[in-house]
């Protein structure tokens, strides 16, 4: 089987898998009640946290289009579709980074940025990186072994395939992981 029948199932696994870890880590913590009719205020965190994933979901899968169109050996061939997909993948990540490195710096500060329930969601949110990221390493091994059985060795691109898709699974997961946390709450 090819790797893009992989990634089209990593795909599908990968959120799966950060889902129930992050339910299963809200289902520790005891819900917040309130009042029937009423809601929480949306935050400056999740405000945030929703713009990360909108502007970091879209250089992602142009960058992911690139190499499925291209293949992985014009990703280490070609060094336009590399600098293109990497430059890509690099907005991504500033993107999908942003909620964790703003929140860190506004608990520093200390200007009612962040309340508690901002704060107990940030340290529940990494609950479904960990899960994710296994999943997504399972389904690497697992199409690299069937698609090169035989072969004297796996080409080196996909090891830098791997990195990109570990980093960005891993912050995906923590931004999904805040925000089904807001929905829990």
């Amino acid at each position: 089987m090819s790797v893009i029948f992989w990634s089209i199932l990593a795909l599908a696994l990968v959120p799966a898998a950060a889902a129930v870890a992050t339910i299963h880590s809200r289902s520790i913590a005891p819900p917040l009640v309130m009042p029937p009719g009423e809601v929480f205020p949306t935050t400056s965190l999740q405000r945030l946290v929703r713009w990360s994933l909108a502007l970091g979901l879209v250089p992602l899968a142009v960058a992911g289009g690139l190499v499925a169109w291209f293949g992985p050996t014009a990703f280490s061939d070609d060094d336009a579709v590399r600098l293109w997909a990497t430059g890509l993948l690099l907005a991504s990540v500033l993107a999908l980074a942003a909620p964790t490195v703003l929140a860190g710096v506004w608990a520093r500060r200390d200007d009612d940025k962040l309340d508690e329930r901002d704060r107990a969601i940030l340290a529940r949110a990494p609950a479904g990186q960990a899960a994710a990221m296994l999943v997504l390493l399972a389904i690497w091994m697992i199409a690299l072994t069937e698609t090169f059985r035989g072969e004297p060795g796996i080409p080196a691109v996909f090891v830098n395939l791997i990195f990109w898709s570990c980093l960005t699974v891993g912050l995906l997961a923590s931004n999904v992981g805040m925000l089904l946390s807001y929905r829990g709450s």
